[in-house]
């Protein structure tokens, strides 16, 4: 909807069909015809509209873990947690030459922080879901003693996850992951981080390997 911006004498603003008018700082009055963009994209282009296709279904399916994982960063920089893990991530977390990319699992941050990330951790399968474990230290301090895990499990082929926010205390070492019986043999993508008992902190995400991962789903977000 186009305005008269002064009465029938003044300026004009807004669109009207195909044609487009505006004040410039410098008050003048410009007029323009907008119309269909009839140049083919480059491949640069193609590529990050893959990129965004693939990063945003992935963001969608963890997007209660992310809220919290990159809550701190957020408050930082005075962004959306969603924003932020799309910033630390999109350059890295897609491979390959165009138009056959796909998820690089492997480069993805699904939490981002000053916290003591995982060492030496182990993730393994039970018939209840996951067992995921990790180096601890006697003499840490209270605060780091009672961090918790954050554990998550995502599986590409039915675009859904599974997670634990709060789970064991880093002095324990280790910490669960329930999995329905209809995931359990199903392919996966593991990760796993800490978060500070007052909420306000978190570690760096870790990367905890994949299960159930064939031929036939090595490629399965490839897009072609």
């Amino acid at each position: 909807m186009g305005i008269l911006l002064g009465g029938l004498n003044g300026p004009f603003k807004g669109r009207i069909g195909d044609i487009v008018c505006y004040l410039t700082k410098s008050g003048k009055n410009v007029t323009q015809r907008v119309g269909v963009n009839n140049v083919p994209p480059s491949e640069l282009q193609l590529r990050n509209r893959i990129v965004t296709k693939l990063s945003g279904e992935f963001f969608c399916c963890v997007k209660d873990f992310i809220e919290t994982g990159f809550s701190t960063e957020a408050a930082l920089m005075k962004d959306n947690a969603y924003n932020m893990a799309v910033k630390n991530n999109k350059k890295q977390m897609v491979t390959g030459a165009y138009p056959n990319l796909e998820l690089n699992y492997s480069q993805i941050l699904l939490s981002k922080g000053l916290l003591k990330p995982a060492t030496d951790w182990q993730v393994s399968q039970t018939t209840m879901g996951l067992h995921f474990s990790w180096e601890t230290d006697p003499k840490m301090a209270w605060p780091e003693s009672v961090e918790q895990a954050m554990l998550l499990a995502y599986f590409p082929e039915e675009k859904r996850s599974e997670y634990v926010l709060f789970g064991s205390a880093r002095s324990f070492g280790t910490s669960e992951l329930e999995i329905p019986p209809s995931l359990q043999g199903k392919y996966m993508e593991t990760y796993l981080s800490f978060i500070a008992a007052d909420r306000k902190q978190v570690a760096n995400s870790i990367y905890t390997g994949s299960f159930n991962k064939t031929q036939e789903n090595d490629h399965l977000l490839l897009i072609s």
